[in-house]
């Protein structure tokens, strides 16, 4: 499901920095009004071998009773819950005519989001959810309350998708990580092409103006680039702890000038370069204090500059400023309105409106 909130204020904040991520507080300096939508995914399986504690299964209600602000008073409220998306009734959509003739004759088929990753979303007002489990991308119209999916590149089978990216002409780029490539789709979601993306891509994100497309290898610890038909336009990084270097990286995101980021997860930190791939700088550290990293995944810059990761051994998403200062964070583990179970993509919209992939749950 998907969680989503509002901001009651904007003034900066004196509050000095908590002692432990899961107090929820820490120094906004300028952080500005935001807004939280957390992408909430239907418990499918268990812990497995993940690093966060076990969740009670019993239910907890996910409409708060009291307004779910971050930091606590008598901070100023900088992010708030607005609410949670799970199937598509949760945006308004109504199942069209055929689709219930469909369920009439064949029985009815969940579209519940099963156990989401990657998040991004388009200039069309969608917002795109990538469902490794389900093997869908969600297409959640928040405008003109509609969904749709796509669950199949072509002639091929999605193995595992991870995250998705669009371009200006509002095309969907999605990896997948078994398969080792990137598919490509319409803004209707009818398929394009395919091309070939490293070991296994996992995190996607696209320089519009640039026309490139940047692909975190995974398993190679490089970040490949490629134009919008999927020709090599090179690469950056290796295996190490260098500057420059990588560690696993997962997810990326790109700024308003064209600078990017990875998550270099297993280096514990958040690397910076320009459009060709020059560093820039890092922050970051293992640890379990604030400002510390345990298990990054989601990355995303807002329209003011501010970056959130998400963390899913601290099961909270930190905010930071463009030095990597550490600023707010919110979040802890649980199953409630804004809280989370191994938290994982991540997006924050022109509205600064902020989405979590909240796998788990």
């Amino acid at each position: 499901s998907t969680y989503v909130s509002t901001a009651t204020g904007n003034r900066s904040s004196t509050m000095k920095p908590s002692e432990h991520h899961r107090r929820g507080t820490g120094k906004c300096g300028a952080l500005t009004r935001a807004a939280l939508a957390v992408a909430c995914a239907s418990m499918a399986f268990g812990l497995a071998a993940c690093s966060s504690a076990p969740v009670k299964t019993t239910p907890e209600l996910l409409s708060p009773q009291t307004p779910v602000i971050w930091p606590s008073p008598p901070e100023p409220a900088k992010i708030s819950y607005v609410t949670v998306i799970k199937k598509p009734e949760d945006i308004g959509a109504n199942k069209g005519f055929f689709k219930k003739i469909a369920e009439f004759v064949l029985g009815a088929a969940s579209d519940d989001i099963i156990k989401p990753y990657g998040i991004t979303a388009d200039s069309l007002g969608r917002l795109i959810v990538t469902d490794t489990s389900f093997k869908r991308v969600h297409l959640y119209d928040l405008k003109k309350k509609e969904y749709s999916f796509i669950d199949k590149p072509g002639k091929e089978e999605f193995s595992t998708p991870i995250a998705s990216a669009t371009d200006s002409e509002n095309r969907v780029f999605v990896t997948d990580s078994t398969a080792g490539k990137v598919f490509v789709f319409s803004p209707r979601g009818k398929f394009i092409k395919s091309f070939e993306a490293g070991v296994r891509p996992t995190g996607i994100a696209i320089n519009k103006s640039a026309k490139l497309v940047y692909v975190s290898d995974t398993g190679s610890h490089v970040v490949n680039m490629f134009d919008l038909d999927g020709k090599p336009a090179g690469s950056f990084g290796k295996l190490g702890v260098l500057e420059g270097e990588f560690n696993y990286p997962v997810d990326i995101s790109i700024d308003r000038e064209g600078m990017v980021y990875v998550v270099d997860s297993m280096n514990f930190r958040v690397q910076i370069f320009n459009k060709d791939g020059r560093f820039n700088h890092s922050f970051g550290s293992h640890g379990d204090g604030t400002g510390d990293f345990g298990r990054p995944k989601g990355i995303s810059i807002d329209r003011d500059g501010h970056i959130y990761v998400a963390d899913a051994y601290f099961d909270t998403v930190q905010i930071f400023d463009r030095q990597g200062n550490f600023l707010l964070n919110f979040g802890s583990l649980g199953r409630s309105a804004g809280k989370f179970w191994l938290p994982s993509g991540l997006f924050v919209d022109d509205g600064n409106k902020i989405y979590v992939g909240d796998s788990y749950n």
